[in-house]
């Protein structure tokens, strides 16, 4: 199945590009997807993952819905979802 990632910020910035295009197992869920997307865009592993592990400021989106409301990063995903992920932004 076909997944679109929208890189945004540093994440474009570093990619190079607006989005990238996943192809993935059916039945593959938002941690495969950014695995996945590692390995086709590797200089973005750091800006998402610390020791392994999501980097605890990002927040990562299905369909513009927060998976944190569904089942986090084991939120299934289907044919022509679109991901995203965003730092939250701060200031005054």
């Amino acid at each position: 199945m076909r997944v679109e990632v929208r890189l945004f910020g540093e994440f474009r910035e570093v990619a190079g590009k607006p989005a990238v295009v996943l192809e993935l197992l059916p039945g593959a869920d938002c941690a495969k997807a950014l695995e996945e997307l590692v390995r086709c865009e590797p200089k973005l592993g750091d800006l998402l993952f610390s020791k392994g592990a999501l980097r605890d400021h990002l927040h990562v989106f299905v369909n513009g819905q927060n998976v944190n409301h569904r089942e986090g990063l084991r939120t299934k995903l289907s044919e022509g979802d679109v991901l995203t992920f965003f730092s939250p932004i701060s200031g005054g």
